[in-house]
């Protein structure tokens, strides 16, 4: 039912199902929270967005009341304000308020607000709580001084990623986000997938920065390599205040170079030789009807869950490693096969991937998409001037089919498209049967006269639904992508942080999965086995050697 409000005084026309909070962002009246998580947190905890209703004598919280006919609200009165500032300078009693020395010094929610409201940062000064700095993760840090207690990282975990390594813990002042028997983050269910950095409103929660390690191996005298991810090019730009979703690659290029990386190549490539390698592991699964279903690997947050929740299916993971890896592997044959030593620094969306090099060995050091952002600025790097540049050769080809893998179901619509046309010669749009998942989403697909079943997932929380009919009937699927990410690499936990007071996380991944798909639709090769880069490779370089093309490209998950 539609009814007329008033907010600010100006008149307005809404849903009666919607909250203030919601009615105010549609029609870009500033509200700010701290604890709000669309469809996410709800708590109404931190008490930030309180508004002035007339008629009522207390202030309402915004994000759960909802609009009445005739309603008069005022969003920024004095009663308001002073709420508001008050809640703040009691936040900030028990909080360590060093920012300077803060990974979110400048993008920090609290910090923003501190400074819109003129507060008193030491107003209520007293004890604050005993702190920890738990850096034992292979991705994730976490600081308890800087911690509001806002539970966003509590409800991403457990809702969108379904793993509940962090709870809230203890009682009264010693209340903190912890996990199961206070043991480090590193001891839990954790899986470094990094969604709940992406929400954190301040550094209680961030990636390990490896930028000095980075710096140190720009100074080796070594060919030093930079390789760089599908969504990196769809989000860096973010960071130099472009458009949510810009495509910036051929900047982002150039910015690597000037950075002092002697090539820069890219990851899309690997990505079209782990399509070739894992639809050719389908075909051979299928033919002979073992290790099925036939699981992605290239996701390590995923490669993680299930090993650490679902260990009787580790052996149905692909062996074909990530494309990053394969990149890796490639690369350093390549040239040490020339007797030159190199590193190698790739650049990704995950934080995850922090722990995949770690396991693997390939790659020497792995940044953020943040952490490149930060790179380019201590470099004094104008990028918004910078000229594009191409990748370099021999590993700068791509396809459209490399390229999609930034996105759910982007697997699985590129490897099969190889398969496909691999068994039948004959190219097949498979668009409207992948894309646009929800959680899950289950697809059949003839391929060459044999009806496969394919089970698309992202966000871990949603796994759960498809691991459990498959301890049921492992014949229910023969084809299952997983990404551990709401929405695939696009929204990486490594990604630029977004302002969630303006932005849904659903319109942050459209928009990003939005530019991958259009510059797929305009690139002339949109399969991998049109990449003649990669046929050149496993040519002249490889020379078809089984044993070398596995040693490189593939996994042994019993190591």
């Amino acid at each position: 039912m539609k009814v007329q409000v008033i907010i600010n005084n100006k008149k307005i026309i809404a849903d009666s199902n919607e909250t203030i909070l919601q009615v105010a962002k549609k029609n870009k009246i500033d509200i700010p929270t701290l604890c709000f998580l669309k469809n996410i947190n709800e708590p109404a905890s931190c008490r930030i967005c309180v508004v002035e209703v007339e008629g009522i004598d207390k202030l309402v919280t915004s994000c759960t009341t909802k609009v009445k006919e005739g309603m008069n609200i005022k969003t920024n009165s004095n009663k308001v304000i002073k709420a508001r500032k008050k809640v703040l300078e009691l936040l900030l009693s028990n909080h360590n308020k060093n920012c300077l020395n803060c990974t979110k010094n400048l993008k920090c929610d609290l910090q923003a607000l501190t400074k819109q409201f003129h507060c008193n940062t030491e107003k209520y000064a007293g004890d604050v709580s005993e702190n920890l700095t738990d850096d034992s993760n292979h991705a994730i840090v976490r600081d308890d001084s800087k911690c509001i207690l806002c539970g966003k990282c509590v409800a991403v975990c457990s809702k969108k990623q379904g793993c509940s390594a962090i709870t809230k813990i203890n009682r009264g002042f010693n209340t903190k986000i912890g996990t199961a028997f206070d043991k480090s983050l590193q001891e839990s269910s954790c899986v470094g997938c990094g969604q709940c950095v992406l929400v954190c409103p301040t550094g209680a929660l961030s990636q390990k920065n490896e930028i000095d390690d980075v710096l140190k191996i720009l100074d080796e005298d070594v060919i030093k390599i930079a390789q760089v991810a599908p969504s990196v090019r769809v989000a860096i730009g973010e960071e130099f205040g472009e458009e949510i979703g810009s495509f910036a690659e051929g900047k982002m290029v150039t910015a690597l170079k000037q950075i002092g990386f002697d090539y820069v190549f890219d990851v899309n490539m690997g990505a079209d030789f782990t399509i070739v390698e894992e639809a050719q592991e389908l075909i051979e699964n299928l033919k002979n009807n073992k290790n099925l279903p036939l699981f992605t690997s290239c996701c390590p947050a995923w490669f993680n869950y299930c090993e650490k929740f679902y260990p009787e299916f580790v052996n149905n993971l692909s062996t074909s490693k990530s494309p990053n890896e394969m990149l890796g592997s490639l690369v350093k044959y390549f040239f040490e096969n020339q007797g030159k030593k190199v590193k190698i620094v790739s650049i990704m969306p995950c934080t995850a991937k922090k722990r995949e090099i770690l396991a693997r060995g390939t790659i020497d050091k792995s940044l953020t998409t943040r952490e490149l952002a930060e790179l380019i600025k201590l470099k004094s790097i104008d990028f918004e001037k910078l000229e594009d540049s191409n990748f370099d050769d021999p590993f700068g080809e791509y396809t459209g089919g490399g390229l999609i893998f930034g996105v759910t179901g982007g697997v699985t619509e590129a490897a099969l498209r190889y398969a496909i046309y691999k068994l039948t010669g004959k190219k097949q749009d498979i668009v409207n049967d992948v894309r646009y998942s929800e959680g899950v989403k289950e697809v059949s697909v003839d391929l060459n006269g044999r009806n496969i079943k394919l089970a698309i997932v992202h966000g871990l929380a949603n796994a759960p639904k498809v691991m459990k009919e498959l301890q049921k009937d492992k014949s229910k699927y023969d084809f299952v992508e997983v990404m551990a990410c709401p929405g695939g690499c696009v929204n990486g936990g490594g990604q630029p942080f977004v302002d969630y007071n303006k932005h849904d996380i659903e319109e942050v991944i459209k928009k990003r999965s939005s530019t991958i798909y259009k510059v797929d639709g305009n690139m002339k090769f949109k399969n991998a086995g049109e990449n003649e880069g990669v046929t050149k490779i496993y040519r002249d370089l490889l020379k078809g050697n089984h044993d070398l093309i596995h040693q490189l490209l593939h996994y042994n998950h019993n190591n």
